[in-house]
């Protein structure tokens, strides 16, 4: 966009750090690093579907006979269901 413009005025094109620059020159833009959400994670942390799957957690324990001693954690850590990647953000306080 402003090479556009800067183009409309016979200008030089604006350099590689030129946003960046920019934003210091403004003190009242900041930037904030955002993280993109997955949909269907965000969905889980609804209270209700927390609540409904820990019932039916509970539910397939007694329905089983499971005991506790059968029962393990796992950490989706290391797994890319969905991709989430973090980025940047421009900002007025």
């Amino acid at each position: 966009m402003a090479n556009h413009l800067l183009a409309d005025r016979g200008a030089r094109p604006v350099g590689k750090r030129w946003a960046s620059n920019f934003i210091k020159r403004q003190p009242q833009l900041r930037t904030r690093f955002f993280r993109k959400y997955d949909y269907k994670r965000a969905q889980c942390e609804d209270p209700q579907a927390i609540c409904s799957w820990f019932a039916l957690v509970k539910n397939t324990i007694v329905k089983y006979g499971i005991q506790e001693s059968d029962i393990y954690n796992f950490d989706e850590t290391g797994f890319m269901m969905g991709q989430i990647a973090a980025g940047m953000v421009l900002s007025k306080p």
